[in-house]
């Protein structure tokens, strides 16, 4: 089996362990050889731009494996957009990452579209709106919702920390001359007060 094919057996059955340990949250559907259906539950996301807003609290979704996943990193769509600036109306792409690891699983995706969802966080810069009328709704104080959105997180899988341990390298710590870095570029990225 070559590594990309690995790589998605070892995200299903990482999706199998989260959907575990959040069975009111998660319920897997069909796979593909190269995507995941899932329903997540129990997470709030306005679903369009209607005055007043409508909240939302189960999606569907699915997450896709490019053709050079795990360069590529996996891709996220929405059945129903969501009415959020990451959200492609239409597509239901949701704009995931403002960086990238291929060390990236399928348990940070589910975390990251979690809060993207609530409106903990968003990436305002031009490449990444995809939905104008929906940022500027996020900063319109008179929007009638308090955000971010509140849900219970997801949790993950029990020792998931230990298992990524080797991701987490001490602060100030190099490898190559360069610092290492796991997370999203937090520079572009923004949480609502």
């Amino acid at each position: 089996m070559d590594h990309r094919l690995q790589r998605i057996e070892n995200e299903w059955t990482l999706l199998q362990r989260m959907a575990e340990a959040n069975p009111a949250s998660l319920v897997l559907g069909d796979r593909g050889a190269d995507e995941f259906l899932l329903e997540l539950r129990g997470t709030p996301a306005p679903v369009n731009n209607c005055d007043p807003v409508r909240l939302c609290r189960e999606h569907k979704l699915r997450f896709s494996f490019a053709r050079f996943f795990p360069t590529v990193p996996i891709e996220a769509y929405l059945v129903h957009p969501v009415f959020h600036p990451n959200v492609h109306p239409v597509s239901g792409f949701v704009c995931l990452w403002g960086r990238s690891s291929v060390a990236d699983t399928v348990i940070e995706a589910l975390c990251q579209l979690q809060s993207v969802m609530t409106y903990a966080v968003f990436n305002d810069s031009s490449e990444h709106v995809m939905q104008p009328e929906a940022l500027a709704w996020a900063r319109d104080p008179a929007r009638g919702v308090s955000l971010p959105l509140i849900c219970t997180p997801l949790s993950k899988p029990s020792k998931w920390n230990s298992e990524r341990n080797f991701r987490s390298a001490p602060a100030r710590r190099r490898l190559s001359g360069r610092q290492i870095s796991h997370d999203i570029d937090k520079s572009k990225m923004h949480a609502l007060p």
